[in-house]
Order: structure tokens, then sequence, then C-alpha cells
């Protein structure tokens, strides 16, 4: 996976906002580097660091799978065994599959989706990317067979000549995925993470557990334009920072918010990383 945390323009952000600074009434209308510490870029990059580390990682168990597929081929207990230790590469896994060259699926583990066998995933556009393409798909939010929505990233297996056989792939929990990454980093509660999709702001993972798989056209968000000018300027702009207005946790009164937000490193869904910081009550 190509490395892409937009780190030029971060950076530059970071060394115009290394100043002292405390959030106040002042403030408010200038939020951005100039009037901000470095913690909360230092935080973002941090969280994107962590991020890109652990989705590297079961890209290269994908790529482990594959070569050890290309030895056993996509079919029988050998490919089981080599699908079962791809389970392992994290905790948020839901299943491993491998499909065929028409997108049919062969193999799954754990065995209790073992229902899903024989059906056709073509219409998948990056399962039938990766088929058409002979390419490593990237990281794909989806709505997948198994009923949920989930990641999905696709690796293509070629046999001992070099042809392509299939492929193999990891579905994960995403908001399970992200939450064991990022809380850790949000300890002092003083600062906030979400993620959502680049496209239509939809959320992936939020500490607010109700907004996951909310998106800009939720009514939850109408009230607030703001808001829905900041998914906009996202949609867009691949890393930025801006001001808010929306509820607090307790959603029983609106706060201006201040965020930070950058690319996840993926060839993938496009998802943006944000920070939040809450500024003031009104």
């Amino acid at each position: 996976m190509k490395r892409n945390l937009q780190n030029g323009l971060l950076l530059i952000l970071l060394m115009s906002g290394m100043s002292t600074w405390m959030v106040n009434a002042s403030d408010i209308m200038t939020f951005g580097p100039e009037t901000t510490n470095g913690e909360p870029l230092w935080r973002l990059l941090s969280a994107s660091d962590a991020v890109y580390s652990n989705l590297s990682r079961i890209e290269m168990a994908l790529v482990d799978a594959s070569l050890a597929l290309s030895e056993t081929g996509i079919n029988g207990s050998a490919a089981e065994e080599v699908l079962s230790n791809l389970t392992n590469a994290d905790p948020s896994v839901i299943d491993c599959i491998t499909i065929d060259t028409n997108g049919t699926i062969h193999e799954v583990k754990p065995e209790s989706f073992e229902s899903i066998k024989g059906e056709n995933l073509k219409w998948q556009k990056h399962v039938n990317d990766t088929i058409t393409t002979k390419l490593y798909s990237g990281f794909y939010f989806i709505k997948a067979v198994e009923g949920l929505y989930a990641i999905d990233s696709e690796m293509p297996v070629f046999n001992k000549n070099g042809t392509l056989i299939g492929t193999v792939s990891f579905l994960f929990n995403q908001s399970q995925f992200f939450a064991r990454i990022l809380d850790p980093l949000l300890v002092d509660g003083k600062y906030k993470l979400w993620i959502g999709k680049a496209d239509d702001a939809m959320i992936l993972y939020e500490t607010d557990s109700s907004q996951i798989l909310l998106n800009r056209s939720s009514p939850l968000y109408q009230d607030y334009p703001t808001l829905l000018d900041l998914f906009d300027r996202m949609s867009s702009e691949r890393t930025g920072y801006g001001t808010y207005e929306f509820l607090d946790q307790s959603r029983e009164k609106v706060i201006r918010k201040g965020c930070y937000w950058t690319t996840i490193p993926n060839n993938g869904t496009e998802m943006r990383l944000v920070i939040r910081i809450d500024l003031n009550q009104t």
C-alpha cells in the first residue's frame, strides 16, 4: 500500500501552529494552525500512522496468504488452513475467503460463514476490478453478502506459472478495527476522533457509536449547516481544518467545534480521519 499521509501540508500546518495556545472565545473565528498549539496535529499524525501501520499489517498478511495459495490452490483443506491462519491477522476479522476468476466463493473461514460458499461476488466492483486488473484492491467499505457493512480487501492469487487463479480476501468490522487503534490515543478526553467516507461523509468510526453509518443525508445533521459545509469540504479536500456547530456528546447543547482532517492512505474507499476540539457552548 502506497503511503500518502499528506505530511507536507500537515507539517506546514504544524510548524505554523507551534505557539502556546488555549481555546477561548476570541480565537473561535480564527481557529487553525496559527492559533492552536501542535498537540492536535501531532495526535492526528500519530493516529494516521497507527491506522496505516495496522492496515499495512493486514495487507502483508494477505500477501503471505496469496503466496501460500499459489502452492495449495484456492480449494481444499490446505487452502482452508491458509485462510484460518489469515484470520489471525487482526481481531476485527469477520471472515476470509477464496474466490475464483469467475467471482465465485470457494473456501471460507471461520466455518460459521460457510453458507456463503458458492455465492458469486463479481458484481462487487472491487472484486471485479481485482480479477480484471490482476492488482491488489486496497480497502473497500461495502455491504457484504454476510449481511453487514464492513471493510474488505482483495489480493490476487496466481499459480506457479503466473496465471491468475482467483483472489483471497480479508473482511473486517471497521468500527472495531478503528476503535481498537484510536481509543487509546484519546485517554485524556480533550480530543475526539472520527473517520468518515469522503464521498458521502458516512461515519465509519465515532466515539459516539450511535452515529456510525450515518451520512451527510441523515436527519441528525440537517439542522447544522456549518457541519454540512464541512462534510462538503472534506469530500474534495484531502487535508484541512475548520469549525462547525453541532450537539455535544449528551446531545443536550449545541457547541462550536474545531477540527483538522487528513486522508487515510488507501487505494480503495477514500476515508478522512478527523480530530476535533470543543471550543465553546452556544
